[in-house]
C-alpha cells in the first residue's frame, strides 16, 4: 500500500505544471516558447502560393512576347519563318487571350496583408492592356492587321510606338516582377522568422 501511495504521489507531483499558483513555473514556460509555428507555416504557405501562381503568369505573359516574334512571319514548307506582312489578326487574338486568362490567374490569388496591394497592381495592370486591346479592335480586330499597329500593340522593343497596348504590356510585366519579388522576400522571411531564436 505504501509503495502504491508513494508512486501516486510521484506521479501527481511529475504532473504538475505550475497551473495552480505557481507562477514561477509558468513565466518560464513563455520565455521558452518558440516561434508560433502555425502562422509562420501559413505566410509561408501563402507566400509560396503567390510566388507559384506568378511564375505561371510570368510565363503566360511570355508568351505574349514570342507571339510578337512571329508578327509578320508565315511558316515555310523548310521549317524556317517566312514573311508575310499584315495578316496578324490571329496572333493579335492569341495575345489578349492569354491577357484575360492573366486576368483570371491574378483574380484568384489571395495572399496575405503584405501582397493583396501589389496582387492588385497586377491584376489592373492586365485589365487595362486587355482592354486597350479591346478599344483598338477597329485596327486590331480586322482582317489584314498591318504589322506596325500589332507591333504598336504586344512588341516590347518597337521603338516606331507603343500606343495600341505596348505601354500597357510594360507596365503589367514590371507589376509581376514587383509581386515576385515581394513574394520571395516574404518567403525568405517567414523561414528566416522559423529558423532565428
Amino acid at each position: 500500500l505504501s509503495a502504491i501511495l508513494m508512486t501516486l504521489f510521484l506521479f501527481i507531483s511529475c504532473n504538475n505544471s505550475g497551473k495552480d499558483g505557481n507562477t514561477s513555473a509558468n513565466s518560464a514556460d513563455e520565455s521558452v516558447k518558440g516561434p508560433n509555428l502555425t502562422e509562420i507555416s501559413k505566410k509561408i504557405t501563402d507566400s509560396n502560393a503567390v510566388l507559384l501562381a506568378v511564375k505561371e503568369v510570368e510565363a503566360l505573359l511570355s508568351s505574349i512576347d514570342e507571339l510578337a516574334k512571329a508578327i509578320g512571319k508565315k511558316i515555310k514548307n523548310d521549317g524556317s519563318l517566312g514573311d508575310e506582312a499584315n495578316h496578324n489578326e490571329s496572333l493579335l487574338a492569341g495575345a489578349y487571350t492569354i491577357s484575360t486568362l492573366i486576368t483570371q490567374k491574378l483574380s484568384k490569388l489571395n495572399g496575405s496583408e503584405g501582397l493583396k496591394e501589389k496582387i492588385a497592381a497586377a491584376k489592373k495592370c492586365s485589365e487595362e492592356f486587355s482592354t486597350k486591346l479591346k478599344d483598338n479592335h477597329a485596327q486590331l480586330g480586322i482582317q489584314g492587321v498591318t504589322d506596325e499597329n500589332a507591333k504598336k500593340a504586344i512588341l516590347k522593343a518597337n521603338a516606331a510606338g507603343k500606343d495600341k497596348g505596348v505601354e500597357e504590356l510594360e507596365k503589367l510585366s514590371g507589376s509581376l516582377e514587383s509581386l515576385s519579388k515581394a513574394a520571395k522576400e516574404m518567403l525568405a522571411n517567414s523561414v528566416k522568422e522559423l529558423t532565428s531564436p
